[in-house]
């Protein structure tokens, strides 16, 4: 959009106190929980010798899952929203 988001670094105590008004509407925006999961981090602070070493968190490896490259899964997943979706008159194919 070429617009600037606007942040400001604010205590969690006082994102918190907003939230818990903010709890009570019919779909929140933000909850008291969902500040305590903004202020921690996701993911501990490893490199990846120090994950392949490691017990406690499951990696893709250890899961058997193998990694594929976005380019290859795009026209798969997107195709389906074009105008027209898959079976689209294209020219020269008819």
């Amino acid at each position: 959009t070429g617009q600037e988001p606007r942040l400001i670094d604010m205590p969690a105590e006082v994102v918190k106190y907003a939230a818990n008004v903010m709890q009570y509407e019919g779909r929140p925006n933000l909850t008291p929980d969902m500040v305590d999961l903004m202020s921690e981090d996701y993911l501990p602070e490893m490199t990846a010798e120090d994950y392949e070493k490691q017990t406690q968190v499951f990696t893709m490896k250890d899961l058997g899952v193998e990694a594929t490259a976005i380019e290859k899964v795009a026209f798969k997943y997107l195709h389906r929203f074009r105008k027209g979706g898959h079976f689209i008159l294209a020219q020269g194919y008819h």
